[in-house]
């Protein structure tokens, strides 16, 4: 901790405020302790975070350090910010819109740490979207807030990779260490206000959506390329992607492509199911997959083979 204190020697002297509920707002935040005059954090509400995927709540932070907010917009959460005086608030894992009244708060500027390479990606589940589309050269940007969402100037940008392996866990490991990255290289800057902006190409930006759990329906006449990126981004902590069978609602957090053919079966048929190595399920146009780990219906997590030994299922898992 001496070490990295005496490479920013002038960073106490900047205060700062923590506005997020997620992993990366703790790492962030203790990182703004270590580093600068950290004044506070808000945290969304325990009633509110309760339904959020990725939710931390900090509860081993002390409660002169922390605010539990469910509009961070409103009189309350204002005045509580104001008597901070902090230069900077940044905004990491916060899903609502910050209005003029709070961004004018801070000495300086509020920033917001985005997944994407901006202006390519704003909006909403942008991880979960990203590996839907089968990942690739990504990055997180770093940006000053303004009213409307993801606009704001460019202060700094650190590209990673979406591979096939991974999937939205690991995803966003590499979103929180690009950010701590792109931190520690600009809080020197903004205590000596040292800062370049980049303006966004605002022509060519694009938008991803908000997801809902329904939309995690994946379909066994659908590729398994495609089945497979619905599985990686949506697995825990998120919802999950499912199946509709006659048994219900099928949960799938982890499965892998068999790179055999199966041919003569209809999608849905289970052609084997082994003790110890998951369940192989027909798809479209001859290909295998290979579900390990699910949630049946009506049940908790377990192995595919658990579930279909258990259940003495055979034949086609579909309607």
């Amino acid at each position: 901790m001496g070490q990295e204190n005496s490479e920013y020697p002038n960073l106490k002297d900047l205060r700062t405020l923590v506005i997020g509920c997620t992993p990366l707002a703790r790492k962030v935040s203790e990182l703004l302790r270590q580093l600068t005059t950290l004044t506070g954090v808000i945290n969304l509400d325990r009633i509110s975070g309760a339904s959020k995927c990725n939710y931390d709540p900090m509860d081993d932070w002390t409660e002169n350090d922390i605010l539990y907010a469910k509009d961070v917009n409103c009189t309350e959460t204002l005045e509580w910010i104001s008597a901070k005086c902090p230069d900077i608030i940044i905004q990491c894992g916060w899903s609502q819109i910050f209005k003029k009244e709070i961004l004018s708060l801070p000495s300086k500027y509020c920033i917001g740490i985005h997944p994407s390479p901006l202006p390519i990606g704003r909006g909403a589940a942008i991880i979960n979207w990203k590996i839907i589309e089968g990942g690739g050269p990504w990055g997180n940007s770093l940006f000053k807030m303004e009213p409307t969402t993801d606009t704001g100037d460019i202060i700094d940008f650190e590209p990673f990779n979406i591979e096939s392996r991974d999937d939205v866990k690991t995803a966003y490991l590499k979103v929180d260490r690009t950010a701590i990255r792109m931190l520690k290289r600009t809080l020197p800057k903004i205590s000596k206000n040292a800062v370049t902006f980049k303006k966004q190409n605002q022509d060519s930006g694009t938008r991803y959506f908000k997801r809902t759990p329904e939309d995690g329906e994946v379909f066994l006449d659908w590729p398994c390329e495609k089945i497979l990126n619905h599985i990686r981004a949506l697995t825990h902590p998120f919802p999950g992607a499912f199946i509709n069978t006659k048994f219900g609602r099928l949960t799938v957090w982890s499965a892998i492509k068999n790179e055999h053919r199966a041919f003569g079966y209809k999608p849905g048929e289970i052609i084997k199911s082994n003790k110890g190595r998951g369940t192989k399920i027909a798809l479209a146009n001859n290909e295998i997959l290979h579900i390990m780990l699910c949630r049946p219906p009506d049940d908790h997590d377990c192995w595919c083979d658990e579930w279909i030994s258990d259940s003495n299922i055979t034949g086609n898992i579909l309607k």
